[in-house]
């Protein structure tokens, strides 16, 4: 009886491994007989190097032209870094930011960054984002920053009352 169960089973094997070994030889055949193409690659045009321009004036133009004029880039061992980037037609941007250990366990070290950018609107008014980004979130100022509407008399009267109202548990 064993040798019978051993016998099933070499059979087994051997159908099983012939029809692998036959089902890859088709698919070899059959990827051959397809003709496939070897892959080519497509030649990219490259574009032409920015030249450096001289500054004329601060108006807005083309940024697609825009060359940097300055850049500064510097990474402290502790994570601290700061950076300084200028390009001809107006935009400037600055950050500063430094690691502040939060506590915690594992210790929470975010970095806290603090900068502004700038650029020349269309109309030819110079437009200053400042900004700190820490453990309260990003919160940029500035005059070009839209601000909320006051709220109306009747308004803030009715939440002053709301906040007097004992709440229900």
């Amino acid at each position: 009886m064993e040798r019978i169960k051993i016998f099933w089973n070499y059979l087994l094997i051997c159908f099983f491994s012939s029809q692998i070994a036959f089902a890859a030889v088709l698919a070899v055949a059959s990827a051959q007989l397809a003709g496939f193409a070897p892959y080519r690659q497509v030649p990219r045009p490259s574009a032409p190097a920015p030249r450096p321009q001289a500054v004329v004036s601060r108006v807005a133009s083309s940024d697609q032209a825009a060359s940097i004029i300055r850049y500064d880039n510097d990474v402290g061992p502790d994570g601290s870094y700061s950076y300084a980037l200028e390009t001809d037609n107006g935009i400037a941007a600055q950050a500063q930011g430094t690691p502040r250990d939060f506590g915690g366990n594992p210790p929470i070290v975010p970095v806290v960054a603090q900068g502004s950018f700038s650029w020349v609107a269309p109309d030819g008014q110079n437009i200053v984002i400042n900004y700190v980004a820490d453990e309260n979130g990003y919160q940029p100022s500035g005059d070009a920053i839209p601000t909320p509407p006051p709220v109306p008399a009747q308004i803030a009267r009715a939440l002053e009352y709301l906040a007097r109202i004992p709440q229900k548990k």
